[in-house]
């Protein structure tokens, strides 16, 4: 990571909001970065984008139903489950 890389990193967000027509600022980045880390040093490392995919996929199916699901409820019971993950679990 340069020293660069968060002005990068908030350039491209802002652009992806825009792009995909989304209110800016609508995601928090650190809690999408702490959750890819955790998936990646707990899970695997290609769990890190599929885990945060998920949790995006979950907050937007509550939001259209409607069902009252804190945002970082979603977030949090993903990490926890990360950082209790065993491998050889089913």
């Amino acid at each position: 990571m340069t020293q660069d890389t968060p002005a990068v990193l908030a350039r491209w967000v802002e652009a992806v909001e825009a792009e995909l027509a989304l209110p800016a600022g609508s995601i928090d980045v650190d809690e999408v970065l702490d959750l890819a880390r955790d998936a990646a040093h707990h899970v695997a490392r290609p769990a890190a984008p599929v885990t945060t995919y998920l949790v995006g996929y979950a907050r937007g199916l509550a939001a259209s139903s409607g069902r009252p699901t804190p945002d970082d409820a979603v977030a949090e019971r993903a990490s926890r489950l990360a950082l209790g993950w065993q491998p050889d679990r089913t």
